[in-house]
């Protein structure tokens, strides 16, 4: 039993490596990167407990990497990763279509979670400062979207496909 117990906290941390180098790699290109298929990936094969974690220890990396660590940055992604995981591990199981639907809909859903923390923490009582932040964040969330269109639609099935292998052959009563 701890010889699995090791086994699956290697997966998480190469999981997560994966996760936080891409995003790094990929961070001089605004809003472009494999973070959405990569977590729908891990929510359709990854056990709960350990997506949990993994999404708690990515969340708290980007953002000690990428120098944002305050409450007004880390709650609202929280939120919006725990729930992206959450709601892709329910639609694991459905078509590619339902599965590149609910990326493209989230990807609006990430951008505007922030705006009601971005609005708290600079433009508390300046009027019309909402509806200038949600519009300003169109053009963003319009790149996140059709980034996450296209790389869930040539990714998804393969890298499940690929993980899972990796799953049934860890499974396997084989020694290191």
């Amino acid at each position: 039993m701890k010889h699995r117990s090791i086994r699956q906290l290697m997966l998480t941390s190469m999981l997560l490596a994966v996760l936080v180098v891409q995003e790094l790699a990929l961070s001089f290109i605004p809003n472009v990167q494999l973070t959405f298929v990569l977590l729908l990936v891990y929510a359709a094969v990854l056990p709960g407990y350990q997506l949990g974690i993994l999404v708690l220890a990515y969340v708290f990396l980007d953002n000690l990497i990428f120098g944002s660590l305050n409450f007004f940055i880390v709650v609202p992604m929280l939120i919006a990763w725990t729930l992206f995981v959450f709601l892709g591990r329910l639609l694991r199981n459905r078509s590619i279509i339902v599965i590149l639907v609910f990326v493209t809909v989230f990807s609006f859903f990430y951008g505007w979670i922030f705006i009601p923390f971005a609005y708290f923490q600079f433009y508390q009582g300046v009027p019309g400062a909402i509806k200038t932040l949600i519009v300003a964040d169109i053009p963003f969330d319009l790149i996140l979207a059709v980034n996450g269109y296209f790389t869930t639609l040539a990714l998804y099935r393969p890298l499940v496909g690929l993980i899972t292998t990796f799953q049934s052959a860890r499974n396997q009563d084989w020694r290191l």
